[in-house]
């Protein structure tokens, strides 16, 4: 009883509708179906955003590595902590740093030990090389006053030969004592050249050796220094402010010294510096040209310039502060303002919903990448703002302003029609139902919702979004008409 009941009221309810929609039909009545939608123009600001995605990255990522060989022993740090310069990160086993220290400071004793002989022989020669050459001067003198008596006698032995009063004996040995004499005096003079030549020579050589020996001694104690300091480095210290990224090692693990060894060492962990945060999108080659106008005048492509990171965080949170300059009448003052002018980017994250992020364009990348065969530009975005090395690794939705105009009529972009270059709305006409009037306009920007419509409706016209469909009967008295 109560499902015929059901069926009953349903069917009643068809039959209901039935009525009241042909009713409509034959009559003329109101009739959602076939009446179509109708908005209105209106007055309205137009916003031209440009959309983007990408990733919020620290201002760079630190690899650590030591320079010292070892087994960790401690490991001092968890991913995700922060940590300052010179904060305690990774505690290895000194003892064969240790040895390589004792090595080192045994080789620098030898070194010296050598350079000291080394100064010791130069000494030696400076001193010594002198007195040699006069010994050989005064052998030149003994030789040559030798051979001076050797010529007196035989040029006597000549004088009683020719008088017969030597013999044959004496000519021969008094000759043979001349020429002894002479070859003497001529060896003298040799071994005078010589000492003087060795004077000179033999102390420069024993300088290039002093040179020498102090050179080495320089390089082991250079050798020294970098075990001490591998030494040191068995207790890892932070080089700089930032957040423990990545962890890369693991407690007794055995790592290499990051400069002995051939493969460059072992990675110990990353840091990442969040004393900036950063997005890095791809912009479509359609919108690059807005982009550029919209970014502070460093970050162009063929004006960029490297400026201090103290600057480039001024700039950025100036930008976004939207502060007037108190000093306009400095044209330094003024020219600096148009320098550090641009619009900032609105920035949302998925994890963080309900907050509010924003940035400014600092770098526009001028090489193009090809990205599903389209062509695309790296944009850097700085972020502004605290508590930001929580969006680390997110990805991150950026809209950017790219232009703004104020007090134009506006028309839902549903209600534009367009044939080749020519671009329509249809407008009721008054006093007849479903009766439509084409109408050509021109538009300007457009927002994907809205679009600015220059000429052709005014605000409060009517336009169809969606265009009313005639009953067969009202086109065949349309038709007749």
């Amino acid at each position: 009883m109560k499902t015929k009941l059901i069926i009953a009221i349903v069917g009643g309810v068809v039959l209901c509708i039935g009525i009241v929609a042909l009713a409509r039909m034959n009559w003329g009545m109101a009739n959602p179906w076939l009446d179509g939608q109708i908005d209105h123009a209106k007055v309205g600001d137009l916003i031209i955003p440009v959309s983007a995605t990408g990733t919020i990255e620290a201002a760079r990522q630190v690899q650590i590595k030591s320079k010292a060989s070892g087994k960790v022993i401690e490991i001092s740090v968890v991913e995700g902590q922060m940590v300052k310069t010179g904060d305690i990160l990774v505690r290895l086993d000194p003892v064969d740093e240790k040895r390589n220290v004792e090595a080192r400071k045994a080789d620098l004793v030898r070194a010296k030990s050598a350079c000291n002989k080394a100064q010791v022989n130069l000494d030696n020669y400076i001193k010594d090389l002198p007195l040699v050459t006069k010994q050989a001067e005064a052998r030149l003198m003994d030789a040559a006053a030798r051979l001076k008596d050797a010529e007196f006698k035989w040029t006597k032995m000549q004088e009683y030969r020719d008088k017969q009063i030597a013999g044959e004996v004496e000519w021969y040995t008094t000759e043979a004592a001349w020429m002894v004499a002479k070859a003497a005096r001529d060896l003298a003079e040799v071994d005078l050249e010589r000492a003087r030549n060795n004077e000179t020579i033999m102390v420069r050589a024993a300088q290039e050796d002093v040179t020498q020996a102090k050179a080495a001694v320089d390089v082991t104690e250079k050798s020294l220094d970098e075990a001490q300091l591998r030494l040191d480095e068995t207790t890892v210290a932070s080089p700089c402010n930032g957040m423990v990224y990545t962890l890369l090692i693991r407690d007794g693990e055995m790592i290499q010294s990051g400069t002995t060894s051939f493969t460059g060492g072992t990675p110990l962990m990353m840091l990442a510096d969040v004393s900036a945060m950063f997005v890095t999108a791809l912009i479509d080659e359609a919108d690059i040209g807005a982009i550029r106008d919209i970014a502070p005048e460093y970050a162009r492509p063929g004006k960029t310039q490297k400026l201090e990171e103290d600057v480039y965080r001024a700039a950025a949170a100036k930008i976004v502060a939207s502060q007037p300059d108190d000093d306009d009448d400095d044209p330094a003052a003024a020219a600096l303002t148009k320098h550090f002018a641009g619009t900032p980017v609105d920035v949302t994250v998925e994890a963080y919903r309900s907050q509010r992020y924003r940035g400014v364009i600092e770098r526009i990348l001028p090489a193009p990448e090809k990205v599903n065969n389209a062509v695309a530009f790296r944009v850097r975005i700085r972020l502004v703002g605290d508590d930001l090395e929580k969006l680390m690794g997110l990805q991150a939705d950026l809209s950017f302003t790219t232009a703004k105009v104020q007090n134009v009529v506006l028309v839902k972009n549903e209600a534009l029609q367009s044939e080749g270059h020519d671009v329509y709305v249809y407008v009721p006409v008054p006093g007849k139902v479903r009766e439509e009037e084409k109408r050509p306009v021109t538009i300007g920007t457009t927002d994907g919702t809205f679009t600015e419509v220059k000429s052709g409706v005014e605000a409060g016209d009517p336009v169809y979004t969606k265009r009313p469909q005639k009953t067969e009967k009202e086109k065949k008295a349309s038709d007749k008409a």
